[in-house]
């Protein structure tokens, strides 16, 4: 009975262990505006993602995003994961797309880290 709860305990152990490795995740993002600021957009205003190339319509750089990704346990970061707080850093600064994206990764020890910035513009004209 005694050998049974020892192994009943090191079970539950090992999958508190594991969870805590596989369940730490830190996101840290911001924006810096470039020259004048704008009012916020809307929690749900479209925000256009531009991975290469630029706007068809005139349009001016006005802040510069940053989302940082923190994964321990080998977990990797995709740009997807990143796009939502890019969006809500680029309506906090008021503009209608993101363009110049620059993406980089690297490692501590078990800790996967992904970093994203990316160039905030706002349309000069109605597109």
């Amino acid at each position: 009975m005694r050998r049974h709860r020892f192994a009943i305990g090191a079970h539950a152990a090992l999958w508190v262990l594991l969870g805590l490795a596989n369940g730490c995740a830190t996101t840290q993002s911001r924006h810096e505006f470039l020259a004048e600021r704008y009012p916020p957009r809307a929690a749900d205003a479209a925000v256009d993602v531009f991975r290469s190339g630029l706007p068809q319509v005139p349009f001016k750089r006005i802040a510069r995003l940053d989302v940082h990704l923190e994964k321990t346990g080998f977990v990797t970061s995709r740009f997807e994961d990143a796009l939502p707080e890019l969006k809500t850093q680029a309506r906090q600064a008021g503009a209608d797309a993101i363009i110049e994206i620059d993406e980089r990764r690297s490692q501590v020890l078990e800790t996967m880290v992904y970093h994203v910035t990316a160039t905030a513009v706002r349309y000069t004209s109605t597109p």
